[in-house]
């Protein structure tokens, strides 16, 4: 099971295109009408995101506010016009790839309908980043240690820079998850098929 923060379309268009600028590698620039790219995150700016993503902690409380955040904004994109979502789903695709986590809360931030139904849900900006970025590592981390069970497991982990409580947690909680997000993905296909 990999955990895709992007399954549901509809619901995070502009949450994904933001939160990929999750790689600090990446060189590309935002588009020519988007406002100026900030400038490329320093080593130690990456570095601490990096460290910050690693200690956070994941639990089913989060996960599940995370999930009615997604609900919420569905919910509020079904009553947008198509050019409404389609205005959200633009400004989300000129996303910086450097963008820093502050940078990545701060985009959340601009937009009301994102920062309502993530509001709503009982999360800040900053904690949905967490989340979302802390959820892809360890799904990521989690798969790639059960592809290579021979390997020194807490030494890949370490290199992953994962957490491994949050490995630990996800192993134990993956089926529980797993059902969650299914049911989520199919309330919002049922919503794009009633729009």
């Amino acid at each position: 099971m990999v955990f895709d923060i992007r399954s549901s379309a509809c619901a995070i268009l502009f949450a994904a295109a933001v939160l990929a600028g999750c790689s600090k590698s990446d060189a590309s620039s935002a588009a020519a009408d988007s406002p100026p790219a900030s400038a490329p995150p320093t080593t130690a700016q990456a570095n601490e995101d990096l460290s910050d993503i690693s200690k956070y902690k994941l639990s089913m409380d989060k996960i599940d506010k995370y999930i009615q955040s997604q609900r919420n904004l569905a919910a509020k994109l079904q009553s947008m016009t198509p050019a409404e979502r389609q205005a959200l789903k633009d400004r989300g695709e000129a996303s910086d790839a450097n963008a820093s986590l502050d940078d990545m809360a701060a985009k959340i931030e601009k937009e009301p309908v994102m920062v309502d139904a993530i509001r709503a849900a009982g999360l800040s900006p900053r904690e949905y980043v967490m989340i979302t970025l802390s959820m892809m590592q360890t799904a990521m981390a989690a798969s790639v240690a059960q592809m290579r069970p021979n390997d020194n497991q807490d030494s890949l982990i370490r290199e992953m820079k994962a957490n491994p409580e949050n490995i630990k947690w996800y192993k134990e909680h993956a089926a529980e998850i797993n059902q969650k997000t299914k049911a989520v993905e199919a309330e919002m296909k049922a919503l794009d098929s009633d729009a």
